[in-house]
């Protein structure tokens, strides 16, 4: 595949011009060299419609087999990840 085109490596420069990174550049034309490098790049490494999918799907059988929408909203939610062995403590909002 080669190296990414000149400009595609992260630099200070984009930190300062746009340091909350809010900027769209991917319509601009000065990057569609770099936007169509990563696409070929990711698609490469996964099918990304495929794999969203499957995250969807298996995002829905989790709900599922705690009870649907209606339970899972009604438990609450909790402030961090727990860490492996930690017992999620739930609020509710």
């Amino acid at each position: 595949m080669g190296p990414p085109p000149p400009g595609a490596g992260l630099s200070g420069r984009l930190h300062i011009d746009d340091p909350t990174e809010t900027a769209d550049l991917s319509g601009s034309p000065d990057h569609q060299s770099t936007l169509a490098f990563f696409e070929r790049r990711l698609r490469e490494l996964l099918d990304p419609e495929a794999t969203d999918a499957r995250a969807r799907a298996d995002q829905l059988a989790k709900i599922a087999s705690f009870g649907g929408e209606e339970a899972v909203r009604n438990r609450g939610a909790f402030d961090n990840s727990p860490v492996p062995g930690e017992t999620p403590a739930f609020r509710v909002h």
